[in-house]
């Protein structure tokens, strides 16, 4: 049975980093477990994590969710939403399954708290696709965020989705269709909603169809509202927009089961910035699609007056290409 989080009217917002419940990655432990060891554990059943929140872990174990405990030999080790873990069955009926191990990651979108640390926290793992939220009467700010969550997506290997909410708010339909043509030229698929109106509510869940999607965003864009009417168990509190900007009140990462559509979408709690420094210098550009296809004479070519460098060549829009020189310069100064 889900607990459901409930919040009181504070400004959740001032305590974001603290409560955030994107995972630090576990340090590597050097344990050597026997080759019967290995086999015991490889004979166990798997699960799903879908809540990680404050050291409450909850499950997706033979069709149901369920409290589940890390085991001991565990100890140091930490599962984000998403993890495939193996895990031993409850020995009684008052016990719980207990994790013994996280499988490898197949994909992951992960972030750290600013451009100058490099400390990554995973924010979903084994995700197909990241959604992201922007409001419409926000636009100009809300592509930064995108562009770095756009790198992040293709660090980890998720495909991206954009969606633009709000469009009934929005102050200018030529500003919303002008940012939908720049990055469906690039291939992100661009989808426009409204809770209010219901506008494109639809077309989302068919793009969400099938897959397990990650949704994020600035706090105040609508996200929860938007989780609350794809999900409407989910009984997600809505945040207020006050005159200090948005407010989330979505403080842990959750997984929740669209059955009609064979489909898991994760709400993730809202971020002030989705900060890349892990990221060196150098691949900053390999996950600009624009410049990543771009034939310059040094294989690590920063694009930035380099001999040889084809940033001529490229079609890329000036905001992009702007915003490229923003992480750039973001990612430099931190190293």
């Amino acid at each position: 049975m889900w607990h459901h989080l409930w919040v009181s009217r504070i400004d959740i917002e001032a305590l974001e980093d603290e409560w955030e419940e994107d995972e630090a990655l576990p340090p590597r432990r050097s344990r050597e477990l026997s080759v019967k060891a290995k086999q015991r554990i490889e004979s166990l059943g798997s699960a799903r994590v879908v809540t990680v929140d404050r050291g409450r872990i909850t499950i997706l174990y033979e069709g149901e969710v369920v409290e589940a405990t890390l085991a001991g030999t565990m100890r140091g080790t930490k599962a984000a939403v998403g993890d495939r873990v193996r895990v031993r069955p409850p020995r009684h009926e008052s016990d719980q399954p207990r994790i013994v191990e996280v499988l490898d990651r197949e994909t992951v979108l992960t972030r750290t708290p600013d451009d100058d640390l490099d400390e990554e926290r995973v924010v979903v793992a084994n995700a197909d696709q990241v959604v992201v939220v922007l409001s419409a009467d926000h636009l100009d700010t809300g592509v930064r965020f995108l562009d770095r969550v756009l790198v992040a997506a293709s660090v980890g290997g998720l495909d991206s989705v954009l969606c633009i909410n709000k469009v009934d708010l929005a102050p200018d339909d030529r500003v919303v269709a002008e940012v939908g043509e720049r990055y469906e030229t690039i291939g992100v698929d661009v989808r426009r909603t409204s809770v209010v109106t219901g506008e494109g509510i639809e077309e989302l869940r068919h793009v969400l169809a099938g897959c397990w999607s990650a949704f994020s965003g600035h706090s105040g864009v609508g996200k929860s509202s938007l989780f609350n009417l794809l999900v409407p168990e989910a009984a997600r509190e809505i945040g207020e927009l006050g005159r200090f900007g948005g407010r989330h009140t979505t403080v842990s990462s959750r997984a929740m089961p669209l059955p009609d559509l064979d489909a898991w979408v994760v709400d993730t709690p809202g971020v002030r910035s989705f900060g890349l420094g892990s990221l060196a210098p150098t691949q900053v550009g390999a996950h600009f699609p624009e410049l990543a296809s771009l034939s310059c004479g040094l294989s690590d070519c920063l694009h930035d007056g380099e001999p040889e460098c084809r940033i001529a060549d490229a079609q890329i829009h000036p905001a992009r290409l702007a915003s490229y020189r923003r992480l750039l310069a973001a990612v430099r100064g931190a190293g």
